[in-house]
């Protein structure tokens, strides 16, 4: 088999090209490629008189885009990504995270695949011709295309065209393929994403988030587990998207034109997600989207197509979702002002407690009574000590009387528990959080203090907002009470310290406002 392909890039592109490539790149020169693949065939050649593939004359080529957010690697081998480079998010080792997953026998993504094996051969593994060897966008060139294109000898014809924006996560792309020669065949198509995705952070909440294969159709969000793929699962109708996530970053194939359904499938030990592509004749053209980047609410709420669905927040913080969003929202704008999310956290933080004052100035009012009736709920408690009903009896008549809840101080806690869970799963869950600093040791407020020392002071105002409170119930019930800042304390340790500083922030408010009302408020 052969292809017919255009004059090679001369060397000294090629090593421009290399030159400029993101050092986490790693790629090789072409002779580099040629001489590993003559020894990788020459062993292939002896354990095996048959080989298994057919070969493909050429080199293997890649292609350099940078879109300001993102360095993709394309290889003209299949025309697939080789590398999805996040500009400005990196790992714990400093290098840029990088969304394709390398895998032993997987293929890269945006492989074209066939119900005919010779063709997928053919499809994956003949080397295309590229319009251009690199592409630099910025806000003078905000766009630009990548044409690649396969004659085989075959008769077999592909042309592939991606369209880069600056700035921007998505990616347009056109397909077409010919092939006259397997007409009587009715070949079908699919274009894959996969294996999985790269740029795996891991965290204390891995347990929660689901990361793997998830499709949106029929206004559903559809997570598939591998352990339920036992060949492959087709989802047909409304389609959205079909894609890999984790807890920051996604890859979606979103569809336009020529596309009948999403697929999931195995193909030996690797997951992929892909669409099915219409095909007449053996022959196919489709148009589709990839969504390749971070899973940030504005960028997810501006790209459309439903991809707002990507965000997960685990099976109890979506049931406040429509918290969590306006939470992030008013933070990214007081971080807009400060250009610091532990400010932004206090902001939000005081302007909750304006928010709840009303509420709270009664409850503490509440309270107060409370302790102008301890000396009665005393002589009752003395008198009827072995006579609990009487005693519960004469103290709700005493409550009445002096018009006084011994439950009022628990309102605002309750009524402040459901931002409590939206602002743990948006500092949790939301990539805008990752890698925050605040000041001095707190590096990132996504992750617990690694000194404890935001817990600490947690629990110390805890333990003196307790103290301000009138003491209720019996003394077993008081320890209990006073045994709770110790621990919270201990719970806090790992729990984010953007939280923590919330949580903090707030007791320091509420005893403020505690002390406040206790020295001055009228009876």
């Amino acid at each position: 088999m052969s292809i017919i392909e255009g004059p090679p890039p001369s060397q000294v592109e090629l090593e421009k090209q290399l030159a400029d490539a993101p050092p986490q790149v790693g790629l090789t020169t072409p002779q580099q490629t040629a001489s590993k693949k003559s020894k990788s065939n020459s062993e292939k050649a002896a354990s095996n008189k048959t080989p298994s593939k057919p070969s493909f004359p050429g080199e293997e080529l890649n292609i350099r885009i940078s879109t300001g957010r993102t360095n993709y690697v394309i290889t003209n081998k299949g025309a697939m990504i080789s590398n999805i480079f996040l500009a400005q998010h990196k790992t714990i080792k400093d290098e840029l995270i990088d969304l394709v997953e390398h895998k032993n026998s997987a293929v890269l993504p945006l492989a074209l695949e066939s119900n005919n094996n010779q063709v997928t051969e053919i499809l994956q593994n003949a080397y295309y011709e590229p319009s251009t060897m690199s592409m630099d966008l910025s806000e003078s060139n905000p766009s630009g295309k990548l044409k690649m294109q396969l004659v085989h000898s075959s008769g077999l014809t592909v042309v592939r065209e991606f369209t880069f924006r600056y700035n921007d996560f998505m990616v347009d792309i056109t397909t077409q393929i010919q092939a006259p020669a397997f007409a009587s065949q009715n070949l079908s198509y699919n274009v894959l994403l996969g294996p999985e995705i790269g740029g795996k952070t891991t965290s204390q909440t891995d347990y929660i988030v689901f990361s793997g294969a998830t499709t949106f159709v029929n206004n559903e969000r559809l997570e598939t587990p591998p352990e339920d793929i036992v060949n492959e699962v087709i989802y047909r109708g409304d389609l959205s998207w079909t894609s890999f996530q984790n807890k920051y970053f996604a890859a979606a194939l979103i569809p336009k034109e020529g596309i009948k359904s999403a697929v999931v499938k195995k193909l030996g030990d690797n997951v992929y997600v892909g669409l099915k592509m219409e095909s007449v004749q053996s022959s196919a053209s489709s148009s589709h989207i990839l969504y390749a980047g971070t899973k940030e609410l504005l960028v997810l709420e501006n790209s459309g197509h439903k991809l707002m669905r990507l965000m997960d927040y685990g099976w109890f913080g979506n049931k406040f979702a429509f918290l969590v969003k306006p939470l992030l929202k008013v933070l990214q704008y007081f971080y807009g002002i400060f250009n610091n999310y532990g400010w932004a956290i206090i902001f939000v933080t005081i302007i909750i407690k304006i928010i709840f004052f009303p509420l709270t100035h009664k409850s503490f009012k509440s309270m107060k009574g409370m302790q102008k009736v301890q000396p009665y709920v005393k002589v009752i408690q003395e008198r009827h000590k072995n006579d609990r009903q009487k005693m519960n009896e004469e103290m709700i008549e005493l409550y009445k009387k002096h018009k006084v809840n011994p439950l009022g101080g628990c309102l605002p806690m309750l009524l402040q528990i459901p931002v409590f869970i939206a602002l743990y799963h948006a500092l949790f869950f939301s990539i805008e959080l990752r890698g925050a600093p605040f000041i001095g040791w707190v590096k990132d407020l996504s992750v617990a203090d690694p000194y404890y020392v935001w817990p600490v002071l947690m629990g110390a105002s805890m333990f003196l907002q307790q103290k301000l409170n009138p003491s209720i119930g019996d003394p077993t019930q008081q320890k209990i009470m006073m045994m709770l800042p110790i621990v919270f304390t201990f719970l806090f340790m790992s729990f984010p310290s953007g939280l923590v500083l919330y949580w903090t922030v707030n007791n320091i408010l509420t005893i403020s406002q505690q002390a406040y009302i206790y020295k001055f408020s009228k009876d």
